[in-house]
């Protein structure tokens, strides 16, 4: 019997992992991968105290830590979750099954990828799906965001400042972002608004160099040269195996109090997968810190 199980060992997860253990609670991480999103980014610069590290070296050191304190790390995927008449839960997890007093839902977001061929070999080599995160890193050269929301909108008006050159691609006609957002883009003199068009090829050697866009009206194409992509069509929050026990926004998101606290007593979620604005690693971090507490506070209570 666990005092906590995390779902998730991104660097919510863990730092959840990492306040529970130092509360002497009893604790497991189950996740089928170590990292999450962060592996996908090559260097960071915005995480407090640190000028820039790699992502694949902070989540290890994350890592490195909540197992130095003690918490049990599983590499597996959690199939179901169910909630005993007693308030513990039940995990089940490839062929095992662990039980815990409470649970952290800290699965992350999935980004929306474009689906090419070689699309992944060039993640952290040039595309990147998070404009907050990377765009510091295209100071001064030639960027593309493919997407029309508010997302893509708000990181094309980001890499303005920062790229020399910026294309914002979008397969429709018209944009569905905030008109205020859309006409600040448009007036941006170095970002050139490519609609009802798509990115259908990429290219290059070491990092990624080159884009191939179609123009669906009259089915030209043509290479642009670019040093970076920004992948901004959205995400997908991974919170199928708790549809049945929480509440949810309209998104998929689960939707957390100021503690963390879901609308189960005993589950808590943390991070990425909830309805806080903002997708940060500082924040999902605080997050998971928050949560873990939660937990711990939830079974004093109880006690």
């Amino acid at each position: 019997m666990f005092d906590v199980i995390i779902i998730g060992a991104g660097p919510t997860g863990l730092t959840a992992a990492i306040y529970a253990t130092r509360r002497m609670m009893k604790t497991l991480v189950i996740s089928k991968d170590i990292g999450g999103q962060i592996i996908w980014t090559s260097e960071i610069e915005n995480y407090p105290g640190i000028k820039l590290i790699k992502g694949t070296n902070l989540v290890t050191d994350i890592y490195e830590q909540a197992k130095s304190l003690g918490a049990k790390i599983r590499i597996a995927e959690v199939s179901q979750i169910i909630r005993q008449d007693d308030g513990n839960f039940v995990i089940q997890a490839n062929q095992e099954k662990y039980e815990s007093k409470t649970v952290i839902i800290a699965m992350g977001l999935m980004p929306k990828v474009l689906s090419l061929p070689n699309e992944r070999e060039f993640v952290g080599r040039g595309i990147s799906y998070c404009a907050n995160c990377d765009a510091p890193l295209f100071k001064g050269k030639t960027v593309a965001v493919i997407g029309g929301g508010n997302a893509a909108l708000d990181a094309a008006e980001v890499l303005s400042k920062i790229a020399r050159n910026v294309y914002l691609v979008y397969h429709k006609s018209k944009f569905k972002g905030f008109e205020i957002l859309i006409d600040e883009v448009k007036n941006k003199e170095n970002v050139k608004v490519i609609l009802e068009s798509d990115i259908i090829e990429i290219s290059g050697k070491q990092k990624l160099e080159k884009i191939k866009v179609v123009n669906h009206t009259d089915q030209t194409m043509r290479w642009l040269e670019v040093d970076g992509l920004f992948v901004e069509i959205g995400h997908q929050p991974k919170t199928d195996l708790v549809a049945d026990l929480v509440e949810r926004d309209g998104k998929g998101q689960i939707i957390v109090d100021l503690c963390c606290r879901t609308s189960l007593e005993g589950m808590f979620a943390a991070g990425d997968v909830t309805q806080i604005e903002f997708k940060q690693i500082v924040i999902g971090c605080g997050q998971g810190a928050v949560a873990a507490l939660s937990a711990y506070k939830y079974l004093q209570g109880k006690k």
